[in-house]
């Protein structure tokens, strides 16, 4: 039987891959935002042409620009499960994402000695950390390769990170966490005194910057995210980038790893590391400065809690303690085998659901894209959309460009302003439409710049639901067509 029998760490990962694609978070993760359309469509053009992109084709205020994307190949990859699977393929790769990082996160703390009773805890205490950022977009693939670099640096496997990176580079854009990390590393040695180590990591450092350079746009493609995190303007769109919320409900798992941190540093009092006391401080600053880190800190932190935790309390005598990890042990002794039978189960039941995985209507304007799709002729001239629906309407009506969408790097600051203007309707709204010879809106209903426009003849509407309004621009004041759901 125990050939047969899951380890705990498969169990860990049918739990979160199961729980994600059948519960309906599957629907949180594909309707918190308009960027999984983003990813979809950007992925299609890619497979249909064969080649990465390299010229802006989705809006018209920025067609043909040069464009450089930094998450080409998971956005194939995400493409391909889309078009094999629908929203539920979309669905099932981040569930996938996410349940490996977990188990990476668990193996990697078995590694280094720590009781699977203190792993298990410790690991679910990161999922809820995590849980805020669930969501199937590229983004996932940094918490799985940020957990493969700490382990390496911490076991001291350097020659395995420029593979690491590699990959990085070509499947999302912050693989600059990497860099912070070696970074880290470097400096923690030298406040250390360990010249030796300090130029080793040095060394690992360069080459992997060097290697990073292996992507479609080289060098361009570091100018441009450096000059997307100086840019305050284009980071103030994307909720992430904001300062955490401790009383939202996402962050009761990143206030659960600052006080056993707290905890940790005022009673079991360990000796850290000079490099441990680094990584806690740097991400730990940029964790409160933006809430998209608070993951990246957490995958940081645990480890180094873990590691400190399972010293302390290896020191204690308590037997009910002692019973429990003897049992958990014994619960983690199951063979490597059992992940054959795991994973055919879990990927069997987790397609079920797919027929119920779709775009909510209630938060993205699909009946008004249908009635677009059945009207072409209603609207004429551009599109002036919802900064939050602009990737649902690349794909859900690709036969019109849009104004925004979220690539607020590849936008830039002039044009991002402009539209911010016209959003907030601030004076020069109506030259920034001219300019892009807008022709016609769509938006929320109780956008700001709707309820301006109801007060305009010349602004009619062409269709109204619960969720958005369409709006075309006549040189004649008429009534025009209108049209409910």
């Amino acid at each position: 039987m125990k050939t047969w029998r899951p380890s705990l760490g498969a169990i860990v990962w049918v739990l979160f891959f199961l729980g994600l694609s059948w519960s309906d978070w599957r629907l949180v993760m594909i309707n918190a935002d308009g960027d999984p359309a983003l990813h979809w469509r950007i992925g299609n053009w890619m497979l249909e042409r064969r080649q990465v992109i390299r010229a802006e084709q989705f809006s018209h205020t920025r067609l043909g620009a040069p464009l450089i994307s930094k998450e080409w190949l998971s956005e194939i990859i995400y493409a391909t499960a889309g078009n094999r699977l629908g929203w539920q393929g979309f669905v099932l790769l981040a569930a996938a994402l996410v349940a490996t990082t977990l188990w990476l996160l668990y193996r990697q703390l078995r590694a280094q000695g720590v009781a699977a009773l203190v792993a298990t805890g410790l690991v679910m205490v990161a999922a809820l950390a995590c849980s805020h950022h669930w969501l199937a977009r590229p983004h996932l693939v940094t918490h799985l390769l940020t957990v493969g670099f700490v382990w390496l640096l911490r076991a001291g496997r350097y020659r395995w990170l420029p593979v690491l990176m590699v990959a990085w580079v070509n499947l999302h854009g912050a693989f600059f966490t990497g860099f912070v990390l070696l970074g880290c590393y470097v400096v923690g040695s030298l406040w250390g005194w360990e010249w030796r180590r300090a130029a080793v990591l040095g060394g690992w450092l360069a080459v992997v910057v060097v290697v990073s350079l292996l992507n479609p746009n080289t060098w361009r493609l570091h100018a441009q995210i450096v000059e997307f995190l100086r840019t305050p303007l284009l980071a103030g769109l994307a909720n992430e980038f904001a300062s955490p919320n401790f009383h939202s409900a996402g962050m009761r798992g990143f206030v659960v790893v600052l006080l056993l941190l707290g905890v940790m540093l005022l009673w079991v009092r360990p000796r850290l590391t000079p490099v441990e006391v680094t990584l806690l401080a740097v991400w730990g600053v940029l964790a409160l400065r933006q809430v998209r880190h608070v993951p990246v800190f957490t995958l940081v932190a645990v480890p180094i809690l873990a590691a400190h935790w399972q010293t302390w309390l290896a020191g204690r005598d308590w037997p009910r303690y002692r019973a429990w990890v003897a049992k958990l042990e014994q619960m983690d002794s199951g063979a490597a085998g059992g992940w054959a039978v795991a994973v055919a189960v879990a990927l069997a039941i987790g397609w079920a659901p797919r027929a119920d995985t779709h775009i909510m209507p209630e938060r993205f304007p699909v009946t008004a894209v249908e009635f677009l799709r059945a009207h072409p002729a209603a609207v004429s001239g551009e599109m002036f959309n919802d900064y939050g629906w602009g990737g649902y309407l690349m794909l859900a009506l690709p036969e019109r460009r849009v104004f925004v969408d979220g690539r607020n790097d590849f936008y830039g600051a002039a044009l991002i302003e402009e539209f911010r203007r016209v959003d907030a309707v601030a004076p020069g709204w109506e030259e920034v439409l001219a300019k892009y010879k807008v022709g016609w809106t769509i938006l929320p209903v109780n956008h700001p710049l709707n309820q301006l426009l109801a007060e305009r003849p010349d602004w009619p509407v062409v269709y109204a639901d619960a969720v958005a309004v369409v709006r075309v621009r006549v040189t004649e004041p008429h009534r025009g067509q209108s049209g409910t759901s």
